[in-house]
Order: C-alpha cells, then structure tokens, then sequence
C-alpha cells in the first residue's frame, strides 16, 4: 500500500501524457486510453486512480460508460460524449 500512498500525479511520464490526451481530445473511457497507450486495462486504472485522487481529472458517467475528463473541463459537456 505504500506505493499507492506515494504515488502522485506526475511523478510516471505516462501519467503526465494520459492527462495530456485527456486534455486534447475530451471524454475517454478507461479502454480508449489504454488502447491509445497499449497498456493493460488494469494499467490504465492504477494511472487514473492517482490522477483522480490528485483532482486532475474527474470521471463522468453517462449511458452507462464511464468517461475521465479534465477537472478544469466545463460541467456541461455531454454533447462531446459519443
């Protein structure tokens, strides 16, 4: 549990690039950025948890998916979810 403890939001590159994909191109789910990283879904999660717990990005649930979005996106944003 330590590493979780002390993991922080940019301290894996691959953290500060997910958080850079989601800034560009808006709501993603967990797959569309594993895909994008061709990494493990499992992976992808562990990324987005400590991206979450430091508030940098935010998850939004809608039709039944769930998206990650930035934290500083505007709150109305559904019509950008496919």
């Amino acid at each position: 549990m330590a590493r979780a403890k002390t993991a922080t939001a940019l301290s894996d590159p691959k953290r500060a690039l997910i958080l850079e994909l989601i800034e560009e191109r808006g709501p993603l789910t967990q797959a569309q950025i594993a895909k994008a990283f061709n990494m493990t879904w499992g992976r992808a999660q562990w990324h987005l948890y400590v991206l979450e717990r430091e508030g940098k990005i935010r998850r939004v649930t809608k039709n039944g998916l769930t998206y990650y979005v930035s934290a500083t996106a505007p709150i109305d944003f559904s019509s950008d979810l496919e």
